[in-house]
């Protein structure tokens, strides 16, 4: 994504193909589909009077049923709707989209193409040659554009299993285990709800205004935060070679909705745990780069022993402390997760799937020496220690 200035003949493009997406959302909206193949069938007749070229007809279409699968998405959760209605210019085009060196070639008229230069960053990241430019999205200040390419799928040679909780993110498996805070996520959830809450002038729109934009600042805080945390997951797994194994998490929310038995604050808390934007982000770096993402079972992951499989007991006093009777190995519960996580075979596979150089299984070793432990907080220096 750059930022650009579009001259006259991109401005009355864009303005086309504004119309034209509004106009395929009111047929959507009288014919009741968000269905790509009927709204085709009903729209691209209707746009014949637009002067623009078939490709990008076809993309206003797409993205229209886009937009209504997701109003009708919104409906089904019982959230109030507006009419849908494009408002700022755009376009998109997936056909006839060229890099030329320093140039994007984008298709103008039959024969006659518009060429967008490009700025340095863009240019080093499509000089590679694995890259293919796949489509462009154009609006009043910037353009956005798609990329693909086929990684070379690394060779892994064992695992490594991650642990996703609200406070911390537990990455490691036998030979050490690395421990990601996430503390600053949950207050700066907390700090977001307190400023919402202390807004008190009486004006609906500015307080809209006031709510969305801190909404959007936690958002992209968040996003940055934990991109540094799944930025790091990656990168010490394709330098070590291992198969990333993360739990199969499903149904989470239904567990914390109200009449379960638990306080609104807790409920809040684990209502806004981001774990799957730490699962979306890992899965996509991996891909870029040929590593295997794997899901396993999360059942008895914290309370099964790494050592001994044997039942592990809680402890009184410390309640994250998880201690084995048979064979006295003694850790903290999300340390355990991470370990086991690591030993047990994949139920599915997410993003890129490569092999795994050496097979791992769920039986365990007689003995289990003391994972090395680093502790690391994104927000400030890290520190290791040795546990």
């Amino acid at each position: 994504m750059q930022h650009t200035s579009p001259n006259s003949d991109l401005m009355e493009m864009m303005d086309v193909f504004t119309r034209m997406v509004n106009r395929c959302i009111r047929i959507g909206l009288k014919e009741n589909t968000h269905n790509m193949k009927r709204m085709s069938g009903l729209c691209y007749h209707e746009l014949r009077d637009y002067d623009i070229l078939s490709s990008y007809k076809i993309c206003a279409i797409s993205r229209a049923a886009g937009i209504l699968s997701n109003r009708s998405q919104s409906v089904r959760r019982g959230r109030d709707v507006r009419d849908q209605v494009v408002r700022k210019p755009f376009i998109t085009n997936c056909y006839g989209v060229k890099h030329n060196g320093c140039l994007l070639t984008i298709p103008y008229r039959r024969g006659n193409p518009i060429n967008i230069l490009l700025n340095a960053h863009t240019q080093k990241v499509l000089a590679d040659t694995s890259m293919t430019v796949q489509s462009f999205s154009l609006t009043e200040n910037r353009i956005s554009i798609c990329v693909s390419k086929e990684p070379d799928e690394i060779e892994c040679v064992g695992t490594v299993g991650i642990d996703r909780n609200l406070r911390n993110v537990t990455c490691g498996g036998a030979k050490g285990v690395t421990v990601y805070k996430t503390n600053k996520l949950v207050s700066m959830k907390e700090n977001t709800i307190r400023a919402r809450a202390g807004f008190s002038r009486d004006d609906r729109r500015k307080k809209e205004q006031f709510w969305k934009q801190r909404q959007r600042r936690l958002a992209d805080r968040t996003r940055q935060y934990i991109n540094r945390i799944s930025r790091d997951i990656v990168e010490t797994a394709t330098r070590n070679k291992t198969m990333i194994l993360m739990e199969d998490l499903k149904g989470i929310r239904k567990l914390y909705r109200r009449g379960n038995g638990q306080g609104k604050n807790y409920r809040r808390r684990m209502n806004g745990w981001p774990f799957y934007e730490l699962q979306r982000q890992i899965e996509y770096k991996a891909a870029w780069i040929g590593l295997p993402v794997g899901f396993v079972n999360p059942k008895r992951t914290s309370t099964r022993c790494p050592g001994c499989g044997k039942k592990l007991q809680e402890d009184a006093q410390r309640r994250r402390k998880m201690s084995c009777i048979n064979c006295g190995l003694c850790m903290d519960r999300d340390v355990i997760a991470a370990m086991n996580i690591s030993r047990k075979l994949p139920i599915r596979f997410g993003g890129s799937r490569g092999g795994i150089g050496e097979a791992q299984s769920d039986a365990f070793e007689s003995a289990m020496p003391a994972p090395r432990i680093r502790i690391v907080d994104m927000s400030q220096s890290s520190k290791t220690c040795t546990r």
